[in-house]
């Protein structure tokens, strides 16, 4: 094994790279709202539309939060706004009565298409001089990365089940 592969041995390009990676995604995300802003829609107004366009169920109120990196109530204010606007509806869970679903309206969806297609430009944007290979490329380290760190969360989930 190479030294730079251990974890605790780590070089600069390994030390910084989530660091960067956290620096791109709020970066882009900037980009995205200040697009977004002359369309009266702001990255917490748009972030759960865009979210519930993916999903082809109702999602829980938790699960949306989760996904958002958002505390409940903070979701919840935030979802009186988009249901007044009439971007989203919410239900109780029949299965768990304490629990509400979220789902998206077709205006909702209109302007999920507005989030998409603004999303799309600014893409195009700030990868207009990367190559489709080295998107690829990178694509590619970032879906290890993701299992890698999917992996260390199932074996630790599975160390927990164990002293149970």
């Amino acid at each position: 094994m190479e030294p730079n592969h251990h974890p605790v041995m780590a070089n600069e390009p390994r030390r910084f790279f989530g660091y960067r990676l956290a620096r791109l995604a709020a970066v882009w995300r900037r980009e995205i709202d200040a697009d977004l802003r002359a369309f009266g829609l702001t990255d917490a107004t748009w972030r759960p539309i865009y979210y519930l366009n993916f999903s082809k169920t109702p999602m829980r109120q938790t699960d949306l939060a989760r996904s958002l990196s958002l505390e409940a109530p903070s979701l919840v204010r935030l979802l009186d706004v988009l249901e007044k606007r009439g971007y989203v509806v919410r239900e109780t869970d029949e299965e768990d009565r304490r629990s509400k679903l979220v789902s998206i309206t077709e205006e909702g969806r209109s302007v999920a298409a507005l989030v998409s297609r603004v999303a799309d430009e600014v893409t195009a944007r700030l990868t207009e001089d990367v190559s489709t290979k080295e998107l690829e490329e990178c694509c590619g380290v970032l879906d290890r990365v993701e299992q890698a760190a999917q992996n260390h969360r199932d074996t630790i989930g599975g160390d927990k089940r164990g002293m149970r």
